[in-house]
């Protein structure tokens, strides 16, 4: 008897979940804990494995559509029965529609199509399917093997459940950015492309309207999707599409030409900006549906805003010293591999600071405040998906070396989108650094239950005085936002000061 899968809950809450990738094919086998879809939630992008075996007899969500919690997702056939022609899988499981809205039913299939034409498309899509899934597998592999010891499951266990049904939800097909993943492992900071000018172009410019499955198949194809001019309904963009700029791209290298970035498809007249009256390509105006991580932020950040009365301090500080001791522990064996950033530094000196500051380490109820004899360190990071905070849990236990591993496995997993729901959960103090987008000072909003952030600014050489002579030296700016329920300005004033102090002279807390 098949069993169906449902979509389960991941938990912290969550309602729905948008399928990004599938990782199995109507007629494969699966094992037991076989992961066979990627989603994206409101935080994270998650595999779920599946708690049954045997054959994939129905894909029942189209890559790209949201299912609420508890929605069928995957129908699974025991090993010896008969599973179905692959042929006759739905055209929604190998590609989601181009539009929001539902088209209207095909024509009945003719009694004359062949069964073989059927097939041939299928085995078409099995092998984009495999290649893609291949693909993501040698994605995932860079950091799956830094948690293989604690996450292995036991022979057998099933790692995943179907949870409570939400409350309804609709399902709707939406597309995604596709800005590429690039992450500056020291500073945590996301880039954009350079656009033909050789700039780096605003986010909003190189979002596509393509679906999952166009955009790996312009991936292997070698097509740049924030270049095409989409030719379905809105602009969306299709494989007609991207296959005639592949086209294109080859006979121009086969004609010794070099194809023109962002050159439209064939027949069809690209308008300059100018022509347009526009500031650039694109509709005039456009409206945009918030969602995933973007919503989350809206509703944290408002939230904490409007609730929490902020205060904040900045002081600057020499950091001459710190940056000797990066380069010295850059050259260090020990540390081949590992982020050894001024973020590192601001980390073991946050931990030294709350230790004199205890009161910085709480939460405020109405009634009363909660101290944490711990603490757990939030890393603010700009992601393609949004602005994400993961936690280092306990980061008062690591040793200088473990905190630079745990600081760059957490910008790995923010690049990749593979950070989970309960890592960015219960963080006590927080730190951002702005000073990788090259500004001096900011000031942030603190996290949900949160009392103490830290901002770290671009470290710049200036004249300072040392010893009664100005001399260049680099220089920062250390500033933070408080909960000014539980802290005054004395004591952000004394916390800041204590971070500062370390930055200035950081060799006494290397361990």
């Amino acid at each position: 008897m098949a069993e169906t899968f449902n979509l389960p809950d991941v938990g912290e809450g969550l309602t729905e979940a948008e399928i990004v990738t599938w990782r199995t094919t109507v007629g494969a086998t699966v094992e037991v804990n076989d992961i066979v879809v990627e989603i994206e939630t409101a935080k994270s992008l998650v595999e779920l494995p599946v708690p049954y075996a045997g054959i994939v007899t129905e894909l029942l969500a189209a890559e790209g559509e949201t299912l609420e919690v508890g929605a069928p997702l995957i129908r699974i056939a025991a090993e010896g029965e008969e599973a179905p022609d692959p042929g006759s899988a739905p055209e929604a499981a190998s590609e989601p529609a181009e539009q929001e809205s539902p088209e209207p039913p095909a024509a009945e299939e003719k009694p004359g199509r062949s069964r073989s034409a059927r097939a041939k498309k299928a085995a078409a899509q099995k092998r984009e399917g495999s290649e893609r899934g291949d693909l993501e597998r040698g994605n995932s592999q860079r950091v799956g093997s830094a948690r293989d010891e604690q996450k292995t499951p036991t022979q057998n266990e099933a790692l995943v459940g179907s949870g409570p049904k939400a409350d309804s939800a609709s399902r709707r097909v939406r597309t995604r950015s596709t800005a590429p993943d690039l992450v500056d492992l020291e500073g945590l900071e996301i880039a954009a492309p350079a656009s033909a000018s050789g700039t780096y172009t605003d986010i909003a410019d190189i979002v596509a309207r393509a679906s999952p499955p166009v955009r790996a198949l312009a991936k292997r194809l070698g097509v740049a999707v924030w270049e095409l001019v989409g030719s379905g309904r809105n602009g969306q963009i299709t494989r007609d599409d991207v296959e005639r700029q592949a086209q294109q791209k080859r006979e121009q290298r086969a004609s010794g030409q070099m194809p023109a970035p962002g050159a439209p498809a064939p027949g069809r007249r690209k308008t300059t900006p100018a022509e347009e009256g526009l500031l650039f390509d694109g509709p005039r105006e456009e409206n945009i549906q918030v969602r995933g991580v973007r919503k989350a932020t809206a509703r944290n950040v408002t939230a904490s805003a409007t609730t929490v009365p902020h205060v904040s301090v900045f002081k600057e500080v020499d950091v001459t010293r710190t940056m000797e001791l990066r380069q010295a522990l850059k050259k260090d064996p020990s540390y081949a591999g590992l982020s050894v950033s001024p973020m590192l530094f601001a980390a073991k000196a946050i931990i030294w600071a709350v230790r004199r500051n205890p009161q910085v380490n709480a939460t405020w109820h109405d009634t009363h405040y909660t101290l944490k004899n711990y603490l757990n360190l939030g890393v603010a990071a700009a992601t393609p998906r949004g602005l994400v905070v993961p936690v280092i849990h306990e980061a008062h236990a690591f040793n200088t070396r473990g905190l630079a591993a745990a600081l760059t496995q957490l910008a790995i997993d923010a690049r990749e989108g593979r950070t989970t729901p309960g890592e960015m959960q219960g963080g006590t103090v927080s730190i951002t650094n702005i000073g990788t987008l090259g500004l001096d000072s900011g000031t942030p909003i603190l996290p949900p239950g949160q009392a103490s952030i830290v901002a770290l600014g671009a470290v710049r050489k200036k004249p300072w005085v040392v010893e009664g002579q100005i001399v260049p030296r680099d220089v920062m700016v250390i500033g933070g936002s408080f909960d000014h329920r539980l802290i005054d300005g004395d004591l952000a004033g004394r916390f800041i000061s204590d971070v500062a102090a370390v930055m200035e002279q950081p060799g006494l807390l290397i361990d």
